[in-house]
Protein backbone atom coordinates (compact mmCIF):
# COMPACT_ATOMS: atom_id res chain seq x y z
CA UNK A 1 0.00 0.00 0.00
CA UNK A 2 1.60 3.19 -1.02
CA UNK A 3 2.09 6.02 1.63
CA UNK A 4 1.55 9.80 1.03
CA UNK A 5 5.11 10.54 0.33
CA UNK A 6 5.36 7.77 -2.13
CA UNK A 7 2.67 9.77 -4.32
CA UNK A 8 3.20 12.13 -7.30
CA UNK A 9 2.58 15.62 -6.27
CA UNK A 10 0.89 16.27 -9.55
CA UNK A 11 -1.58 13.75 -9.42
CA UNK A 12 -5.54 15.08 -8.64
CA UNK A 13 -7.10 14.11 -5.23
CA UNK A 14 -9.05 11.43 -6.69
CA UNK A 15 -6.05 10.05 -8.45
CA UNK A 16 -3.82 10.29 -5.38
CA UNK A 17 -6.81 8.24 -3.17
CA UNK A 18 -6.52 5.68 -6.13
CA UNK A 19 -2.90 5.04 -6.00
CA UNK A 20 -2.98 4.62 -2.16
CA UNK A 21 -3.60 1.01 -2.83
CA UNK A 22 -6.95 1.06 -0.67
CA UNK A 23 -9.96 -0.74 -1.63
CA UNK A 24 -13.28 1.31 -1.73
CA UNK A 25 -16.92 1.21 -1.28
CA UNK A 26 -18.96 4.44 -1.59
CA UNK A 27 -22.58 4.90 -0.82
CA UNK A 28 -24.33 8.79 -1.73
CA UNK A 29 -27.70 9.52 -0.71
CA UNK A 30 -29.18 13.20 -1.79
CA UNK A 31 -25.80 14.43 -3.00
CA UNK A 32 -22.49 13.48 -3.83
CA UNK A 33 -22.63 10.96 -7.17
CA UNK A 34 -20.00 13.58 -8.69
CA UNK A 35 -17.41 12.36 -6.77
CA UNK A 36 -18.10 8.95 -7.94
CA UNK A 37 -17.88 10.15 -11.08
CA UNK A 38 -14.67 11.44 -10.56
CA UNK A 39 -13.01 8.57 -9.16
CA UNK A 40 -14.76 6.38 -11.59
CA UNK A 41 -13.33 8.63 -14.77
CA UNK A 42 -9.18 8.28 -13.57
CA UNK A 43 -7.86 4.94 -15.66
CA UNK A 44 -7.58 1.97 -13.49
CA UNK A 45 -10.24 3.14 -11.16
CA UNK A 46 -11.43 -0.29 -10.87
CA UNK A 47 -8.50 -1.43 -9.13
CA UNK A 48 -9.55 0.49 -6.01
CA UNK A 49 -13.63 1.24 -6.18
CA UNK A 50 -15.26 -2.25 -5.78
CA UNK A 51 -18.45 -0.50 -5.73
CA UNK A 52 -20.34 2.89 -5.71
CA UNK A 53 -23.97 3.18 -5.33
CA UNK A 54 -26.30 6.06 -4.72
CA UNK A 55 -29.27 4.84 -3.22
CA UNK A 56 -31.75 8.18 -3.67
CA UNK A 57 -35.33 5.96 -2.57
CA UNK A 58 -35.78 5.32 1.05
CA UNK A 59 -36.44 2.03 0.43
CA UNK A 60 -32.79 1.95 -1.59
CA UNK A 61 -31.32 3.45 1.88
CA UNK A 62 -33.39 1.03 3.94
CA UNK A 63 -32.20 -1.92 1.69
CA UNK A 64 -28.33 -0.75 2.00
CA UNK A 65 -28.44 0.10 5.78
CA UNK A 66 -30.60 -2.88 6.33
CA UNK A 67 -32.92 -0.95 8.82
CA UNK A 68 -35.20 2.03 8.27
CA UNK A 69 -32.67 4.93 9.47
CA UNK A 70 -34.58 7.30 11.86
CA UNK A 71 -33.71 10.35 9.76
CA UNK A 72 -32.27 10.00 5.93
CA UNK A 73 -29.95 13.05 6.12
CA UNK A 74 -27.85 12.91 9.88
CA UNK A 75 -24.70 12.33 10.95
CA UNK A 76 -25.95 8.64 12.55
CA UNK A 77 -26.76 7.83 8.91
CA UNK A 78 -24.06 8.69 7.00
CA UNK A 79 -21.49 6.39 9.66
CA UNK A 80 -24.04 3.80 9.16
CA UNK A 81 -24.08 3.79 5.25
CA UNK A 82 -20.19 3.99 5.75
CA UNK A 83 -20.30 0.92 8.47
CA UNK A 84 -22.15 -0.85 5.72
CA UNK A 85 -20.02 -0.14 2.77
CA UNK A 86 -16.99 -1.30 5.43
CA UNK A 87 -18.53 -4.56 5.05
CA UNK A 88 -19.67 -4.67 1.76
CA UNK A 89 -16.10 -4.23 0.40
CA UNK A 90 -15.17 -6.65 2.87
CA UNK A 91 -17.11 -9.45 1.33
CA UNK A 92 -16.13 -7.98 -2.24
CA UNK A 93 -12.55 -8.50 -0.99
CA UNK A 94 -12.13 -11.13 1.58
CA UNK A 95 -8.39 -11.62 0.84
CA UNK A 96 -7.91 -7.87 0.69
CA UNK A 97 -5.96 -6.92 4.10
CA UNK A 98 -8.67 -5.37 6.07
CA UNK A 99 -6.67 -2.11 6.51
CA UNK A 100 -6.79 -1.30 3.07
CA UNK A 101 -10.27 -1.57 2.89
CA UNK A 102 -12.28 1.97 3.43
CA UNK A 103 -16.15 2.45 3.23
CA UNK A 104 -17.49 5.74 2.67
CA UNK A 105 -20.87 7.28 3.46
CA UNK A 106 -22.56 10.52 2.78
CA UNK A 107 -26.21 11.76 2.89
CA UNK A 108 -27.29 15.51 1.92
CA UNK A 109 -30.28 17.76 1.66
CA UNK A 110 -29.51 20.47 -0.70
CA UNK A 111 -30.96 22.47 -2.88
CA UNK A 112 -34.54 20.96 -4.81
CA UNK A 113 -37.04 21.91 -7.38
CA UNK A 114 -39.54 22.75 -4.22
CA UNK A 115 -39.36 24.93 -1.48
CA UNK A 116 -37.29 23.30 1.78
CA UNK A 117 -37.91 24.06 5.23
CA UNK A 118 -35.03 22.67 7.33
CA UNK A 119 -31.59 23.51 6.81
CA UNK A 120 -29.02 22.75 3.69
CA UNK A 121 -26.53 20.31 5.29
CA UNK A 122 -24.47 16.82 4.31
CA UNK A 123 -22.62 14.65 6.59
CA UNK A 124 -20.06 12.13 5.21
CA UNK A 125 -18.48 9.44 7.22
CA UNK A 126 -15.61 7.24 6.88
CA UNK A 127 -14.87 4.01 8.07
CA UNK A 128 -11.85 1.69 8.33
CA UNK A 129 -10.40 -1.11 10.24
CA UNK A 130 -8.94 1.36 12.67
CA UNK A 131 -10.94 4.87 12.40
CA UNK A 132 -14.29 6.41 11.98
CA UNK A 133 -14.35 9.92 10.49
CA UNK A 134 -17.77 11.94 10.76
CA UNK A 135 -17.82 15.46 8.65
CA UNK A 136 -20.34 17.80 9.23
CA UNK A 137 -21.29 20.84 6.78
CA UNK A 138 -23.83 22.90 7.51
CA UNK A 139 -24.92 25.34 3.86
CA UNK A 140 -26.11 28.98 4.25
CA UNK A 141 -29.25 28.50 2.84
CA UNK A 142 -29.73 30.80 -0.74
CA UNK A 143 -26.20 31.41 -1.16
CA UNK A 144 -25.72 28.68 -3.26
CA UNK A 145 -27.33 26.80 -6.13
CA UNK A 146 -27.97 23.26 -6.39
CA UNK A 147 -25.12 22.50 -9.08
CA UNK A 148 -22.75 24.76 -6.57
CA UNK A 149 -23.94 22.65 -3.29
CA UNK A 150 -23.38 19.70 -5.56
CA UNK A 151 -20.16 20.66 -6.01
CA UNK A 152 -19.41 20.91 -2.06
CA UNK A 153 -20.78 17.86 -1.58
CA UNK A 154 -18.31 16.21 -3.91
CA UNK A 155 -15.36 18.14 -2.66
CA UNK A 156 -16.07 17.23 0.61
CA UNK A 157 -16.68 13.21 0.14
CA UNK A 158 -13.34 13.21 -2.17
CA UNK A 159 -11.61 15.58 0.76
CA UNK A 160 -12.64 12.77 3.71
CA UNK A 161 -11.90 9.80 1.53
CA UNK A 162 -8.32 11.20 1.20
CA UNK A 163 -7.75 11.98 4.75
CA UNK A 164 -9.41 7.96 5.53
CA UNK A 165 -7.18 6.80 2.41
CA UNK A 166 -3.36 8.67 4.56
CA UNK A 167 -3.77 11.26 1.25
CA UNK A 168 -4.03 14.43 3.06
CA UNK A 169 -5.48 15.58 6.21
CA UNK A 170 -8.75 17.62 5.81
CA UNK A 171 -8.04 20.55 6.68
CA UNK A 172 -11.31 22.62 7.92
CA UNK A 173 -9.88 25.80 8.24
CA UNK A 174 -10.32 26.19 4.76
CA UNK A 175 -13.33 25.65 4.26
CA UNK A 176 -15.84 28.29 2.08
CA UNK A 177 -17.59 31.04 3.13
CA UNK A 178 -21.40 29.97 4.32
CA UNK A 179 -20.09 26.80 5.80
CA UNK A 180 -20.03 25.55 9.10
CA UNK A 181 -18.12 22.44 8.90
CA UNK A 182 -16.60 20.21 11.79
CA UNK A 183 -14.90 16.67 12.06
CA UNK A 184 -15.23 13.82 14.37
CA UNK A 185 -12.59 11.23 14.77
CA UNK A 186 -12.22 8.48 16.80
CA UNK A 187 -10.08 5.46 16.34
CA UNK A 188 -8.18 2.44 18.08
CA UNK A 189 -5.53 -0.24 16.63
CA UNK A 190 -6.95 -2.42 19.64
CA UNK A 191 -11.19 -2.20 18.30
CA UNK A 192 -10.32 -2.52 14.79
CA UNK A 193 -8.48 -5.99 15.54
CA UNK A 194 -12.36 -6.77 16.82
CA UNK A 195 -13.77 -5.13 13.92
CA UNK A 196 -11.35 -7.49 11.66
CA UNK A 197 -12.12 -10.42 13.62
CA UNK A 198 -8.23 -10.75 14.45
CA UNK A 199 -9.12 -10.19 18.23
CA UNK A 200 -12.01 -11.39 20.19
CA UNK A 201 -12.24 -9.24 23.33
CA UNK A 202 -10.72 -5.81 24.92
CA UNK A 203 -10.31 -5.46 28.40
CA UNK A 204 -10.55 -2.94 30.68
CA UNK A 205 -7.45 -3.65 33.31
CA UNK A 206 -9.65 -4.39 36.38
CA UNK A 207 -12.23 -6.62 34.37
CA UNK A 208 -11.25 -10.39 35.74
CA UNK A 209 -9.61 -12.72 32.35
CA UNK A 210 -11.92 -15.27 32.94
CA UNK A 211 -15.25 -13.46 34.70
CA UNK A 212 -17.85 -15.54 36.86
CA UNK A 213 -20.33 -12.64 36.40
CA UNK A 214 -21.33 -10.82 32.49
CA UNK A 215 -24.02 -8.44 32.55
CA UNK A 216 -24.25 -7.96 28.28
CA UNK A 217 -25.98 -4.94 26.85
CA UNK A 218 -25.88 -1.40 24.45
CA UNK A 219 -25.85 0.44 27.28
CA UNK A 220 -27.38 3.06 25.37
CA UNK A 221 -27.05 5.11 27.63
CA UNK A 222 -25.66 3.08 31.10
CA UNK A 223 -28.12 4.22 33.80
CA UNK A 224 -29.02 3.15 37.63
CA UNK A 225 -30.70 0.15 36.64
CA UNK A 226 -27.49 -1.12 35.33
CA UNK A 227 -25.52 -0.40 38.21
CA UNK A 228 -28.18 -2.06 40.08
CA UNK A 229 -28.36 -5.01 38.68
CA UNK A 230 -24.73 -4.99 38.59
CA UNK A 231 -24.14 -4.43 42.36
CA UNK A 232 -27.58 -7.19 43.48
CA UNK A 233 -25.54 -9.96 41.05
CA UNK A 234 -22.34 -9.10 42.33
CA UNK A 235 -23.41 -9.26 46.17
CA UNK A 236 -25.68 -12.96 45.32
CA UNK A 237 -23.12 -14.73 43.36
CA UNK A 238 -19.72 -13.06 45.38
CA UNK A 239 -18.00 -12.12 42.12
CA UNK A 240 -17.42 -8.96 39.95
CA UNK A 241 -19.45 -8.39 37.56
CA UNK A 242 -18.16 -7.54 34.23
CA UNK A 243 -20.08 -5.07 31.67
CA UNK A 244 -19.95 -6.70 28.15
CA UNK A 245 -20.54 -4.47 25.03
CA UNK A 246 -20.67 -6.19 21.42
CA UNK A 247 -19.38 -4.27 18.72
CA UNK A 248 -21.13 -6.75 16.42
CA UNK A 249 -25.28 -7.39 16.85
CA UNK A 250 -27.54 -9.99 14.97
CA UNK A 251 -29.85 -7.21 13.68
CA UNK A 252 -27.75 -4.26 13.58
CA UNK A 253 -24.76 -3.25 11.61
CA UNK A 254 -21.26 -3.13 13.82
CA UNK A 255 -21.10 -0.16 15.98
CA UNK A 256 -18.31 2.32 15.06
CA UNK A 257 -15.83 3.56 16.77
CA UNK A 258 -17.16 7.29 17.78
CA UNK A 259 -20.46 5.40 19.37
CA UNK A 260 -17.90 2.59 21.04
CA UNK A 261 -16.47 5.79 22.23
CA UNK A 262 -19.18 7.38 23.51
CA UNK A 263 -20.90 4.68 25.34
CA UNK A 264 -17.59 3.68 27.15
CA UNK A 265 -17.90 7.26 28.89
CA UNK A 266 -20.94 6.25 30.34
CA UNK A 267 -19.06 3.04 31.95
CA UNK A 268 -16.21 4.82 32.89
CA UNK A 269 -14.45 3.80 36.10
CA UNK A 270 -16.27 -0.04 35.62
CA UNK A 271 -14.85 -3.37 34.52
CA UNK A 272 -15.70 -3.90 30.77
CA UNK A 273 -14.97 -5.82 27.95
CA UNK A 274 -15.74 -5.45 24.18
CA UNK A 275 -16.16 -7.89 22.10
CA UNK A 276 -17.10 -9.14 18.62
CA UNK A 277 -19.67 -11.47 20.48
CA UNK A 278 -23.44 -10.65 18.61
CA UNK A 279 -24.50 -14.22 19.96
CA UNK A 280 -25.00 -15.55 23.84
CA UNK A 281 -23.20 -18.81 22.09
CA UNK A 282 -20.34 -16.53 21.42
CA UNK A 283 -20.12 -14.78 24.61
CA UNK A 284 -20.23 -17.91 26.42
CA UNK A 285 -17.57 -19.53 24.37
CA UNK A 286 -15.34 -16.63 25.67
CA UNK A 287 -16.64 -16.80 29.14
CA UNK A 288 -17.13 -20.72 30.04
CA UNK A 289 -18.84 -20.96 33.59
CA UNK A 290 -20.01 -17.49 33.72
CA UNK A 291 -23.26 -16.48 34.87
CA UNK A 292 -24.93 -14.26 32.75
CA UNK A 293 -27.19 -11.29 34.53
CA UNK A 294 -30.12 -10.39 32.01
CA UNK A 295 -33.35 -8.77 31.58
CA UNK A 296 -35.91 -10.88 30.98
CA UNK A 297 -36.82 -9.22 27.50
CA UNK A 298 -33.32 -10.46 26.64
CA UNK A 299 -33.85 -13.97 27.65
CA UNK A 300 -37.50 -13.90 25.92
CA UNK A 301 -35.26 -13.06 22.56
CA UNK A 302 -32.91 -15.74 23.24
CA UNK A 303 -35.50 -18.36 23.31
CA UNK A 304 -36.73 -16.79 19.72
CA UNK A 305 -35.62 -19.55 17.24
CA UNK A 306 -34.73 -16.90 14.07
CA UNK A 307 -31.73 -15.99 16.11
CA UNK A 308 -30.92 -18.87 14.84
CA UNK A 309 -31.80 -18.89 11.53
CA UNK A 310 -35.25 -19.67 12.04
CA UNK A 311 -33.95 -23.69 13.26
CA UNK A 312 -35.06 -24.36 16.56
CA UNK A 313 -32.93 -27.72 16.60
CA UNK A 314 -30.18 -25.07 16.08
CA UNK A 315 -31.49 -22.90 18.92
CA UNK A 316 -31.71 -25.80 21.25
CA UNK A 317 -27.98 -27.19 20.18
CA UNK A 318 -27.14 -23.95 21.63
CA UNK A 319 -28.37 -23.93 24.78
CA UNK A 320 -26.93 -27.54 25.23
CA UNK A 321 -23.62 -25.57 24.66
CA UNK A 322 -24.48 -23.26 27.46
CA UNK A 323 -24.77 -26.45 29.51
CA UNK A 324 -21.76 -28.25 28.69
CA UNK A 325 -20.03 -24.45 29.20
CA UNK A 326 -20.85 -24.72 32.33
CA UNK A 327 -22.90 -21.03 32.18
CA UNK A 328 -26.00 -20.09 33.34
CA UNK A 329 -28.07 -16.93 33.32
CA UNK A 330 -29.61 -14.57 36.25
CA UNK A 331 -32.80 -13.53 34.96
CA UNK A 332 -34.32 -10.03 36.30
CA UNK A 333 -37.95 -9.34 35.55
CA UNK A 334 -39.00 -6.13 33.36
CA UNK A 335 -41.50 -4.29 33.06
CA UNK A 336 -43.00 -5.31 29.14
CA UNK A 337 -45.90 -3.08 27.45
CA UNK A 338 -48.16 -2.59 30.25
CA UNK A 339 -47.18 -5.14 32.87
CA UNK A 340 -44.14 -6.39 34.82
CA UNK A 341 -42.61 -9.74 33.48
CA UNK A 342 -40.73 -12.12 35.71
CA UNK A 343 -38.65 -15.37 34.92
CA UNK A 344 -42.11 -17.54 35.54
CA UNK A 345 -44.12 -15.53 33.04
CA UNK A 346 -41.78 -16.45 30.48
CA UNK A 347 -42.68 -19.59 28.14
CA UNK A 348 -39.20 -20.91 27.54
CA UNK A 349 -37.91 -23.86 25.87
CA UNK A 350 -37.43 -26.56 28.28
CA UNK A 351 -33.29 -27.10 27.84
CA UNK A 352 -33.15 -23.40 28.32
CA UNK A 353 -35.45 -22.82 31.33
CA UNK A 354 -33.28 -25.56 33.56
CA UNK A 355 -30.45 -23.15 32.91
CA UNK A 356 -32.22 -19.88 34.23
CA UNK A 357 -32.14 -18.55 37.65
CA UNK A 358 -34.80 -15.89 38.89
CA UNK A 359 -34.57 -12.71 40.64
CA UNK A 360 -38.10 -12.07 42.09
CA UNK A 361 -39.62 -8.69 42.10
CA UNK A 362 -39.92 -8.06 45.84
CA UNK A 363 -35.85 -8.44 45.85
CA UNK A 364 -35.46 -6.05 42.62
CA UNK A 365 -37.91 -4.46 40.53
CA UNK A 366 -36.86 -0.69 39.06
CA UNK A 367 -38.56 0.79 36.28
CA UNK A 368 -35.82 2.63 33.78
CA UNK A 369 -35.65 1.74 30.27
CA UNK A 370 -32.62 3.00 27.76
CA UNK A 371 -35.17 3.43 24.92
CA UNK A 372 -37.77 5.65 27.05
CA UNK A 373 -34.10 7.67 28.26
CA UNK A 374 -33.04 8.49 24.50
CA UNK A 375 -36.66 9.30 23.44
CA UNK A 376 -36.54 11.78 26.10
CA UNK A 377 -33.38 12.91 25.61
CA UNK A 378 -32.27 12.28 29.43
CA UNK A 379 -28.69 10.84 30.63
CA UNK A 380 -28.90 7.76 32.16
Amino acid sequence: MAKPADLPCNLSLEAAVLAAGRRIVLAAAGGGSGAIGRLLGVPGASKSVLEAIAPQAEAALTDWLGAKPEQACSEETARAMAMASWLRARRLAPHAEPRTLIGIGATASLVTDRPKRGEHRLYVAAQTTERTLALSLHLEKGRRTRAEEESVTERALLALLADAAGVRELDLSKSPPGIEASIRRHGSEELGALLSGEQSVWATPDAPKTPRLLLPGSFNPFHEGHARMAAYAEKLLGSVAVFELSLTNVDKLPLDFLEIAERQEGLAQRPLWITAAATFVEKARLAPGCVFAVGADTLQRLADARYCGGDPQERDRQFAEFAERGCRFLVFGRTMGERFVALGDLALPPKLATLCDAVSEEAFRLDVSSTELRANGQPG
